[in-house]
């Protein structure tokens, strides 16, 4: 990551909401229209990498049978678990390496993807290629202003939708923007059959 994991879990000790999700109704919108993207109303098993205090994550376990959430501070675990989203379990983890096994209908990748160093994030692409299931949705969204990452939001978006495309080649991407977030979804479409 090129910021550590003990960096989060300091920021979420010093400030219980760092980025405003539970007041900011520019955040609210962004979620929104995100989920907008999403081609299908409900999905079986979702995977959120980044869940932070879970608030997107009650929006997301809402269109899931059920909902793992993942991220590197305890402190945001802790928060997201006492939402009480019933269909939603959540787990301290770094990725790639702590990747769950298993097949996903929906992989939601939201302002995380850019903390990661470039290895990390070809490996976590990967991973997430092999691991969304046939007819999945995997949905991304980044902040496009200044950060103190090394990789943008654009590159981020563009490195993740060109692996699951070599994966899968049959697949429909839809985006949305605004003048600071970018987002787009990757559905993987049914093979055809070769007749």
């Amino acid at each position: 990551m090129t910021r550590d994991a003990a960096s989060f879990e300091q920021l979420y000790r010093d400030r219980p909401d760092p980025w405003d999700y539970e007041t900011s109704s520019y955040e609210a919108e962004k979620y929104r229209r995100c989920l907008d993207l999403l081609p299908r109303a409900q999905y079986g098993r979702g995977l959120e990498i980044g869940c932070s205090i879970g608030v997107m994550s009650a929006m997301i376990a809402a269109r899931c049978d059920s909902l793992l959430g993942l991220d590197v501070a305890p402190t945001a675990i802790e928060r997201a678990r006492a939402r009480g989203i019933p269909n939603a379990r959540f787990r301290r983890a770094s990725v790639p390496e702590d990747w769950p096994g298993g097949t996903w209908d929906l992989i939601v990748f939201s302002e995380v993807l850019y903390y990661l160093t470039a290895e990390a994030l070809d490996e976590t692409i990967s991973r997430a290629a092999q691991s969304l299931a046939p007819g999945g949705t995997c949905l991304v969204a980044g902040y496009d202003g200044p950060t103190e990452t090394a990789l943008s939001a654009p590159e981020v978006e563009a490195r993740l939708l060109a692996g699951l495309a070599a994966a899968r080649p049959r697949h429909l991407v839809r985006r949305d923007r605004e003048p600071m977030w970018i987002a787009a979804s990757f559905q993987c479409l049914a093979q055809s059959s070769g007749r």
